[in-house]
């Protein structure tokens, strides 16, 4: 599937020398980038509740662009998992690389962790 930009995921990986599309578990990513899982826990509970009360800002799965249209359903768009993991690399990727001012609704986690990043 063709995508015209990498992923939170994918650029995470590029920058830990890692293939850009593997996938890891909140332990592992708890390991790798010393983020404790209570935090990864609540982006990615809070991903999920994002998903189910904005289903606009969910990415469509054919080419993962936004689309506001409501008329695309649930099913044409990732599912809550997916969306919440994805959350979970952004949220990761912006607080390792200080850019976290573009994720404004996740700012009381990072406070809990940016000492590990400054």
């Amino acid at each position: 599937m063709f995508c015209c930009y990498k992923s939170y995921k994918q650029r995470l990986n590029i920058k830990l020398g890692l293939e850009e599309d593997t996938e890891h578990t909140l332990k592992e990513l708890k390991i790798i980038t010393g983020i404790p899982i209570k935090i990864l826990k609540e982006v990615k509970k809070r991903g999920k509740g994002a998903y189910n009360t904005n289903l606009g800002s969910v990415r469509l799965k054919e080419d993962y662009s936004k689309n506001d249209d409501l008329r695309k359903g649930k099913s044409k768009r990732l599912s809550a998992e997916q969306w919440s993991k994805a959350r979970i690399y952004s949220f990761i990727y912006k607080s390792i690389f200080q850019c976290m001012r573009y994720k404004k609704q996740d700012l009381d986690l990072y406070d809990q962790i940016k000492h590990l990043y400054t």
